[in-house]
C-alpha cells in the first residue's frame, strides 16, 4: 500500500467517525427538545440493550431465593385434595 491510499483510508475513517458522533449529538438534542423524543429514543435503544446477556448472576440467585421463599410460605404443608384422592384409591 502506498502513502496515498493509507491517507485516504484514514481520512474516510475519521470522516465516518465524525459523522456518527455528530448524528448522535443531533439525536440527543432532538430528544431533549421534545418530551416524546426521549421516549422514542428510549424505545429505539431498548432492543440494543437486550441483545447481550445483561443479567447479573447474583441478581438471578436472589430472585430464585425469593421465589422459593414465597413458595414455602404459600405451602401450608397439607397435602392437596388431588393427593388425598390418589392415596385413598
Amino acid at each position: 500500500m502506498d502513502l496515498l491510499s493509507i491517507t485516504v483510508n484514514v481520512l474516510i475513517s475519521a470522516g465516518v467517525f465524525a459523522l456518527v458522533i455528530f448524528g448522535l449529538w443531533r439525536i440527543a438534542r432532538w430528544a431533549r427538545s421534545r418530551p416524546t423524543g426521549a421516549y422514542v429514543l428510549g424505545a429505539l435503544i431498548v432492543p440494543i440493550g437486550g441483545m447481550g446477556n445483561v443479567s447479573d448472576p447474583d441478581f438471578k440467585m436472589v430472585t430464585e431465593a425469593r421465589q422459593l421463599k414465597r413458595q414455602e410460605e404459600n405451602d401450608s404443608g397439607d397435602p392437596l385434595e388431588r393427593d388425598e384422592a390418589e392415596a385413598s384409591e
